[in-house]
């Protein structure tokens, strides 16, 4: 990991009012924001390893089928941002996680100010686990399901 990763987010803005040239941002750019991981299945295999959880609790948690998984977590799928989102609640990832979860694949992060995402986030800040949970909320609220 880059040494800049426990920097705060009002110190790096400091930083980079501070670069000029050209060089300067790549340095930025190579010091503050590449991230380790390549793809989601490296980032979602290293948590899952890491956190030592089992592929069946995640599968039971997720709403996802096993083959699916199993296609993801080898690499030969990419997922759609549901699915990321249903993955990473079903390993148990907080919101923070799951957003850099959603960078690395390439996906829109969960935002505040949209209603199924912020139904999302409140559930998972509230410590829910189970996406079938989720999904009966969200379906409560007439919004649409992790699928």
């Amino acid at each position: 990991m880059s040494g800049g990763r426990n920097i705060t987010t009002d110190r790096l803005d400091k930083i980079l009012q501070k670069v000029g040239s050209g060089k300067e941002v790549e340095q930025f750019v190579k010091e503050y924001t590449a991230d380790q991981y390549e793809t989601f299945a490296d980032y979602f295999n290293e948590y899952i390893s890491s956190h030592e959880l089992e592929i069946a609790d995640i599968i039971s948690r997720s709403n996802i089928s096993k083959n699916y998984i199993y296609n993801i977590i080898n690499g030969r799928r990419n997922p759609g941002r549901d699915k990321v989102i249903a993955l990473c609640i079903g390993a148990g990832m907080n919101v923070r996680e799951i957003n850099r979860g959603l960078k690395i694949a390439g996906l829109g992060v969960m935002y505040a100010k949209n209603e199924r995402d912020a139904r999302i986030v409140v559930a998972v800040n509230r410590g829910i686990r189970n996406v079938i949970d989720i999904n009966i909320m969200l379906e409560k609220q007439g919004q649409d399901i992790l699928e």
